[in-house]
């Protein structure tokens, strides 16, 4: 997991191997602390009302409050079995986590969304959804939450909406199968959500809560992201090597393109309307225009190929113009200008 600071210039990463956090100087691109937590962090989501951060640690079962001051931990709070998914609600200063092993049966009801107190660090409720939650999305201009999940063991799959002033599910939304990235578009009040088994992206109206289309894109889709600049949705689909690119005011494809092995991670640049995409397999990164919807280069962050899909995290510093990618087989942050 990786996420920006931008009150403190400063990028957190989750080291699951290590147990830690990992802080770098988005000024020096150097380590300037390592943080321990619990086992496997992996989520993690940042208040920049507080300047906090909250990482999931998906073994530990709770959640570690970093306060970004001192890079010291100030809370460990108890949540559900292996969190994942975690969300910053700055209207009402809560944070959100799914708890991916609460699932204890395959009907709605048995996986499990924590709701911490970000003025307290304490538990305020915990919320039944479907099995196995993993994805989650904060919506901001409805004060809404929205989590996916599967309702059986063959994944088939649903959105849980969920009241940010209540904290009660206001509706279960019928998507594909495994549900995996989530992304809102906030000019159209708008969710897309990745279904990995279905190969499409279901769209959501944050109005009705309905499904409105269902998009055909890649085989495998799983990272999704939203261009405000161009009111565009880019789909990271693993087989065919793709990214789709949706638009937002008709829900059609208008156009796929080609990238390398195991696309598995999509950062956004509206400074520039630029795309970046991190591989599993190829250990590079595809710099994508958002005005030609063409690779303008191909970065490599790795001398050699891994020989195994990887997940790798990407993220997008709008101070220093720069981007952070996660390594998982070389144990290292590549910083790219």
């Amino acid at each position: 997991g990786i996420v920006y600071d931008s009150a403190m210039n400063t990028i957190y990463v989750t080291s699951g191997n290590s147990n830690n956090v990992f802080v770098i100087s988005g000024s020096t691109n150097q380590v300037i602390a390592n943080i321990s937590v619990g086992y496997i962090p992996s989520g993690i989501a940042y208040d920049s009302g507080t300047n906090t951060l909250y990482i999931a640690n998906g073994n530990s079962s709770n959640v570690s409050v970093i306060s970004g001051s001192t890079n010291k931990v100030i809370a460990n709070i108890t949540v559900g079995p292996n969190p994942e998914g975690i969300v910053y609600d700055s209207a009402n200063n809560n944070i959100y986590v799914t708890n991916s092993g609460s699932g204890s049966a395959a009907v709605i009801g048995y996986g499990i969304v924590s709701v911490i107190s970000g003025s307290t660090n304490k538990v305020i409720a915990n919320i039944s959804v479907g099995y196995v939650p993993f994805g989650i999305a904060y919506d901001s201009a409805n004060n809404t939450i929205y989590v996916t999940s599967v309702v059986t063991y063959i994944g088939f799959g649903i959105v849980s909406v969920i009241s940010g002033s209540t904290n009660k599910v206001i509706a279960n939304v019928t998507v594909g199968l495994h549900p995996e990235g989530i992304a809102y578009d906030s000019d159209n009040n708008t969710i897309y959500v990745a279904n990995y088994y279905s190969n499409n992206v279901s769209v959501i109206s944050g109005s009705t809560n309905k499904v409105i289309a269902n998009i055909r894109v890649g085989s495998d889709p799983v990272g999704i992201a939203y261009d405000s600049a161009m009111n565009t949705i880019y789909v990271a689909n693993e087989l065919p090597n793709s990214v789709s690119v949706i638009s937002g005011s008709t829900n059609k494809v208008i156009t796929n393109i080609t990238v390398e092995i195991y696309p598995e991670s999509i950062a956004y640049d509206s400074a520039t309307n630029t795309l970046y995409v991190a591989y599993g397999n190829s250990n590079s990164v595809s710099v994508i225009s958002g005005s030609t919807n063409e690779i303008i280069t191909n970065i490599k962050v790795a001398s050699s190929k891994t020989m195994e899909p990887y997940p790798i995290g990407i993220v997008y510093d709008s101070a220093m113009n720069t981007i952070y990618v996660t390594s998982g087989n070389s144990n290292n942050v590549f910083v790219i200008s």
